[in-house]
């Protein structure tokens, strides 16, 4: 059973984001264990994001930015994954970190777009983002059209399945792969990641710290809400 408490979602065990080697045991009995992968960073200009699905973006009006925004800079972005123990090559995304303090957080807030009011949700409902493409990224708002035109590019516009999907044999995002595309000036700006089973609609965290602080922006992708833990976890 996943962990119930009254009110919105709220992040289900955000040890995991964080952590590697937690055991977790899944719905149907089978055991995964996380892993943190580290990929690269990425440079936001402003500071105002948006996370959503990259195969997407080729009509950046269904994209906005949150109101929360961090100070612009460039974070360590990491994957946290888990591993299926009887099948070692079946991995599945948890969630995309994008690290922005180096301080405990002790308080998660859910992402939100201009018009959209917590108080309107019920308990264990949230506000996410939609996927199709099977994939979700976070990025600068300031570069919505920069990706938009590169993904848009090519003959009838089909640039973003190479960038994205490629030709080969084997996806480019699945896993632990990632694709990274670059900003006008050549710098790490948006990393796509397979988004943990697939198609459906996910949240976005804020942490901070106890001087309200942001710590971490989390791309969750409810991997591990039916799990229980096998070991300890923090408060």
């Amino acid at each position: 059973m996943s962990l119930q408490r009254p009110g919105p979602l709220r992040p289900a065990y955000p040890d995991a984001f964080f952590v590697g080697g937690i055991r977790f045991v899944g719905p149907t009995g089978q055991l995964v264990v996380t892993e943190i992968h580290d990929k690269g960073e990425l440079v936001l200009p402003t500071g105002s994001l948006i996370a959503g699905d990259p195969t997407g973006l080729l009509f950046p009006q269904d994209f906005a930015a949150f109101t929360q925004t961090v100070p612009p800079g460039r974070y360590p972005l990491r994957l946290s994954v888990v591993r299926f123990s009887d099948d070692p090559d079946h991995v599945r995304v948890c969630a995309a970190v994008l690290v922005v303090h180096d301080a405990p957080t002790v308080h998660w807030e859910q992402a939100l777009l201009p018009e959209q009011d917590l108080s309107e949700l019920g308990d264990e409902e949230f506000f996410g983002f939609g996927v199709d493409g099977a994939m979700g990224c976070l990025f600068d708002a300031s570069l919505l059209n920069h990706f938009a035109t590169v993904l848009g590019s090519g003959e009838g516009g089909t640039a973003w399945i190479d960038l994205l999907c490629g030709s080969g044999p084997e996806p480019l995002v699945a896993g632990t792969r990632t694709v990274t595309l670059t900003g006008p000036a050549g710098e790490p700006a948006l990393t796509a990641c397979e988004s943990g089973f697939g198609d459906g609609a996910y949240p976005v965290w804020f942490g901070r710290d106890d001087d309200g602080r942001i710590t971490a922006v989390v791309v969750d992708f409810l991997v591990l809400n039916e799990s229980e833990p096998l070991d300890p976890l923090g408060p």
